[in-house]
């Protein structure tokens, strides 16, 4: 009798044993097998954009030097020596959804100019959404800007949430001016790890945005914008991202969540943009005529700003 109850111990323990493995296998699977979904939750809708602001954008279809199909939408500005920005969206989004919009508005009235490259997988375009894909976009946007005869001193990079994993990939291979990310990652694989401590994460994840391990060969002067109150990307991350960038550098504190801080905090948000633009990417400074007395040609002098 004693016996029968071991044996019915040990293989009940057994069972549960398996019962666990296997359902921690299902969870690793389905993890991997869903990567891009939890990673980047591509995002297809075309958002309309009000007449007054569509109207401003410009559509630019292209093709990557890597032959992928790519997109671009730019909002110039009426001098077109104004200095440029890259803005790289996050996941869940494309370059027509309101909240990306509202931050190219909110750029654009700081006199800068605007280019926000499409994702593979996401919006109008094909293909299986992906970190090399992203980093694709990126470098297409800076390579049309390059082509344009836009000096890279004159270019900015700005990465929102996911896209700040893209910008600082493209920041750690080109000379940009100015480095400017919000609700900034370390890693994707780091905030995996934080949510889903008993996961494997280092064998899952295959687009780990490692920003971690690039922020710091990135050359140019950094603007970290990230909210206190931020649950996607917990403060945290920004906090570790500034320790590790170099100089110059700086960390403005906002509230507002993740999505919209930009609205909700709009006066810290706009006064921290305005003054890093302001200090590493100005408006040219115009040249005048200067009076001339007769006998004597024309000389050009910089007017006062």
């Amino acid at each position: 009798m004693a016996t029968t109850r071991r044996r019915f111990l040990v293989w009940s323990a057994l069972g549960a044993l398996v019962a666990i493995v296997l359902a921690y296998a299902s969870a690793v699977g389905y993890m991997m097998a869903n990567e891009v979904s939890f990673i980047f939750a591509p995002n297809a809708r075309a958002y309309d954009v009000a007449p007054e602001v569509a109207t401003r954008i410009e559509r630019i279809q292209r093709t990557t030097s890597g032959g992928t199909p790519a997109l671009l939408w730019a909002m110039r500005q009426d001098a077109l020596d104004a200095p440029w920005i890259i803005f790289l969206h996050g996941n869940a989004a494309n370059v027509s959804t309101p909240g990306n919009v509202t931050r190219y508005l909110q750029l654009h009235s700081l006199g800068v100019q605007v280019v926000a490259p499409e994702y593979l997988g996401f919006g109008a375009l094909g293909g299986v959404a992906s970190e090399d894909g992203a980093a694709a976009a990126a470098r297409d946007a800076w390579e049309w800007l390059r082509a344009q005869g836009i000096p890279a001193s004159r270019i900015g990079i700005y990465g929102w949430s996911l896209g700040s994993g893209v910008a600082v990939r493209l920041a750690s291979t080109v000379d940009e001016r100015a480095l400017i990310l919000e609700g900034a990652f370390t890693g994707v694989d780091d905030r995996a790890r934080e949510v889903y401590p008993w996961l494997p994460v280092s064998s899952i994840i295959r687009n780990p945005f490692a920003t971690r391990d690039r922020i710091g060969v990135t050359g140019s002067p950094l603007l970290l914008l990230h909210a206190e109150d931020d649950e996607v990307i917990p403060f945290a991350h920004g906090q570790r991202l500034l320790a590790l960038a170099k100089a110059p550098k700086r960390l403005v504190v906002l509230r507002g969540g993740h999505i919209r801080p930009n609205v909700a905090d709009q006066a810290t948000y706009m006064a921290g943009l305005r003054e890093f633009v302001r200090e590493y990417l100005p408006q040219p400074v115009p040249t005048v005529v200067a009076p001339t007395s007769p006998g004597h040609s024309a000389r050009r002098a910089p007017a006062r700003r």
